[in-house]
């Protein structure tokens, strides 16, 4: 259905009512049955509920608690009451941190992203690394992990160090941050441990261009 053009001004009235947007943030798709908050992903959609005279349904995203909700048949009311709920949702979202990428910037941050050669590794530098890494297996415990967290850890440490002698510095240590960054997200390790094995990483390290 096509939103009218009065409906679509009681919606700019009480996005400027709400106060937190400005209509400017917001796009009316072609059809008039959709608004899109710009560069997001986040929508409103008005449909005409069939078989009900004077019915609407409206989905949007984000939801009180889904990333997507709906509302069963209602009048133009109703809409308006659901869509000053989706505004407050939306302040609730875009106003939210982004602690995970927070968090993996402290981590890269901690470990360090200093310009590296592409060069292979020395047999010396080999015997070096490998034995940092055997170095943060070992001191691993001294950080209050779940027992899965520090078992998941522990296996991704081998294949860094199985990727010594395959990858060269540059490939390696772009490797190591990414197995280390994976971790701390997929096994949901807490902000404040995975502080603690980016330290426990650059203070094993400490010397080498490769990770300061």
């Amino acid at each position: 259905m096509h939103l009218l053009r009065s409906q679509l001004n009681e919606l700019y009235d009480l996005i400027e009512k709400q106060g937190y947007f400005s209509p400017l943030q917001f796009s009316v798709l072609p059809g008039q049955k959709e608004l899109t908050l710009n560069d997001t992903q986040f929508y409103f959609r008005v449909f005409e509920d069939t078989g009900y005279a004077n019915s609407m349904i409206a989905n949007f995203s984000p939801g009180k608690s889904m990333y997507m909700d709906a509302t069963s048949g209602i009048d133009w009311e109703g809409i308006k009451f659901y869509f000053k709920d989706w505004l407050s949702y939306l302040k609730r979202e875009v106003s939210a941190p982004d602690k995970w990428e927070r968090l993996i910037e402290e981590v890269r941050y901690l470990i360090g992203e200093s310009p590296v050669e592409n060069t292979a590794f020395s047999h010396q530098e080999y015997l070096e690394v490998r034995r940092n890494i055997d170095n943060i297996k070992n001191q691993l415990s001294s950080i209050p992990l779940l027992e899965a967290q520090n078992t998941a850890i522990l296996q991704q440490l081998n294949r860094v160090a199985e990727m010594t002698d395959k990858l060269n510095k540059f490939d390696w240590r772009n490797f190591f941050i990414g197995t280390i960054t994976s971790c701390v997200i997929q096994l949901g390790v807490t902000q404040e441990h995975a502080r603690l094995l980016a330290e426990l990483i650059r203070n094993t390290f400490s010397g080498w261009l490769l990770l300061k």
